[in-house]
């Protein structure tokens, strides 16, 4: 792992993002490159149509608030905080989603690392935020952080499993990042049906961790019909580091249904959340 991307708008949650990062980078010699992007409503406009909208008056904001942005990203890399590690910046103006994308596939980005405040009530049901966009969508494995964590110290990671064949790349992503601490991975798949018997359910996590080769580990099963809330539960249960799942890049229905899970714990735990994208 040799770049980390670190998103930021200058809130509190991308400074808390950029801290835990730093924690990262400092343990394994990677780069930081800490991204703003100045979202604009009329690049798409420009891109669709060929024409700018743009009058004097707007031209000088924009050029005004991208100096501004410069020397706020410049204070951040030339903080005597981030001494220790390789860090630089990128401005963009355009769409947020899209320009992350470009920078991951230009830059060779292995992680991102991002802040959120989380979403609650109909706001969760309803609001696609840029975060929940890039973790069902990122090339590379997401942590997503609500408060500053120290992610040089990762010692027991939950990790959420539907046991699908089709999780063989979150799993090598995931060995690969266990193996960096020599840390405890605690497989849990919580189920929701009263009908299933948790010793079938054993035999399949066992046939699993077989399957794809997986060590140093715990199998676990938990019956709840809030799936999310037994994956928080025993991750707080065990003190976990760490949550770690798939999340699905799906639309429309099959996204409530499979997506739902994954998006409620990434908006509403208190750890760390990594997760990679299912394609």
């Amino acid at each position: 792992m040799k770049t980390i991307l670190v998103p930021t708008d200058f809130s509190t949650e991308a400074s808390n993002a950029l801290a835990s990062a730093h924690s990262l980078a400092s343990k394994i010699g990677a780069e930081i490159i800490l991204l703003n992007v100045i979202e604009d409503p009329y690049i798409d406009s420009i891109n669709i149509i060929g024409e700018s909208h743009y009058d004097p008056m707007e031209q000088i904001f924009v050029i005004k608030l991208i100096e501004k942005t410069k020397e706020k990203l410049q204070t951040i890399v030339d903080d005597e905080t981030y001494g220790d590690i390789s860090i630089t910046y990128k401005l963009d103006v355009g769409n947020a989603y899209s320009l992350i994308t470009k920078h991951i596939t230009n830059h060779s980005v292995d992680l991102i690392v991002m802040g959120t405040k989380g979403a609650h009530g109909l706001e969760e049901l309803l609001v696609g935020s840029l975060t929940d966009k890039v973790v069902r969508y990122s090339k590379c494995p997401v942590i997503t952080v609500k408060k500053c964590r120290d992610l040089s110290k990762i010692k027991n990671i939950v990790f959420a499993t539907a046991l699908r064949t089709d999780e063989k790349p979150v799993v090598e992503s995931l060995k690969k990042f266990q193996k960096i601490f020599g840390a405890k991975l605690h497989l849990l798949k919580a189920f929701d049906s009263i009908l299933i018997e948790k010793s079938k359910i054993n035999g399949l996590m066992k046939e699993y961790v077989t399957k794809f080769g997986i060590e140093n580990c715990t199998i676990n099963v938990d019956h709840d019909i809030d799936q999310a809330k037994a994956i928080m539960k025993f991750a707080s249960g065990i003190k976990a580091d760490m949550i770690a799942m798939g999340a699905h890049d799906r639309h429309g229905l099959l996204y409530l249904l499979s997506g739902r899970i994954s998006k409620k714990v990434v908006n509403h735990a208190h750890r760390p959340i990594w997760t990679k994208a299912i394609r």
